[in-house]
């Protein structure tokens, strides 16, 4: 596993320190964090791109009175 230098604030460090919480530990889920959210936004953005699937518009409440009525909800 290589090793890198990252730098936080005085009073960051000395907080996590404080609290005795694992550096690398954080470090590491926020760079897997931030890897995800690209990738989601990414993924969005190529979703959004793509052409409509159906010409017409769904009326989502119809369908959904029409299943309450069906479960008598």
């Amino acid at each position: 596993m290589p090793k890198i230098s990252i730098y936080v604030p005085d009073d960051l460090y000395a907080e996590l320190r404080r609290q005795n919480l694992p550096i690398s530990t954080l470090a590491q889920d926020a760079f897997r964090d931030a890897l995800d959210s690209r990738h989601n936004r990414e993924w969005i953005t190529r979703a959004r791109q793509r052409p409509a699937r159906s010409a017409s518009a769904v009326d989502t409440a119809e369908i959904i009175a029409a299943v309450r009525d069906e479960f008598g909800a």
